[in-house]
């Protein structure tokens, strides 16, 4: 492909009309990109979509808010995720198009998505399944907290409102654009330091899940993400 190509990943398509399909895009330095694109012939690919989970080279033009796909290439055989760890990206997917805006500059989100479904690709081949379960919920909390802080939400489970080192015998409640204040009930102090510290325990993973559902609830809005109830179809 020519040297106007970009990297990107499908995160999602629709149809559009006629024989087109409106892409969400995600590219490296500039974030999601929406564009219209021909189905692919299915006498030459065998299918009307272009797969997820697929590194691709695009060719783009225009300058408006919708750009034209003029060509589209597979880098890379799209990752084969199944079960849980599809569940996963495709929950990945969704929340990256709802949070955030097309054709809106995020430098970081192109390799902060491609680490985590790379991450979910491995663990589904681990030997260890049961320990692959247990470290699925790390790689979806990270990322969560990743793109919370590109969005310009960064959360330092480390210290208070005050910039003073949380207690680990305390609990404490987060406080929008404040921070983390003592409380009588709430996120354990000691579970908050273990995010920060990186360290995956189960009630750390449990405290770190309440927390981002906290974060990003209002910046999803009311509508339910779809792809959690294919975990509990499951």
């Amino acid at each position: 492909m020519s040297g106007h190509a970009v990297s990107a990943y499908l995160l999602h398509s629709v149809a559009f009309q006629d024989q087109k399909l409106l892409l969400d895009l995600l590219i490296p330095g500039q974030g999601r990109v929406r564009a219209v694109a021909r189905r692919p012939a299915k006498k030459h690919s065998g299918r009307s979509q272009w797969p997820l989970f697929c590194l691709c080279w695009v060719e783009l033009s225009g300058h408006s808010e919708l750009r034209t796909v003029r060509r589209i290439e597979e880098q890379q055989a799209a990752l084969p995720l199944q079960k849980e760890w599809l569940f996963s990206a495709l929950y990945l997917n969704e929340l990256i198009c709802r949070l955030f805006p097309a054709q809106v500059f995020a430098e970081t989100l192109f390799d902060i998505y491609q680490q985590a479904v790379q991450s979910l690709w491995a663990l589904q081949l681990a030997a260890s399944r049961e320990q692959a379960r247990a470290e699925l919920e790390q790689v979806l909390r990270q990322t969560e907290l990743l793109l919370l802080q590109e969005l310009g939400v960064p959360v330092d489970c480390s210290v208070d409102a005050q910039g003073e080192l949380l207690n680990s015998d305390c609990y404490y409640q987060w406080q929008h654009e404040y921070g983390f204040v003592a409380a009588p009930q709430g996120f354990c102090g000691a579970d908050l330091l273990a995010i920060s510290q990186g360290d995956w325990q189960s009630s750390s993973l449990r405290c770190a899940k309440q927390l981002n559902r906290q974060l990003l609830r209002p910046l999803l809005g009311p509508a339910p993400l779809h792809s959690r109830s294919l975990f509990r179809q499951d």
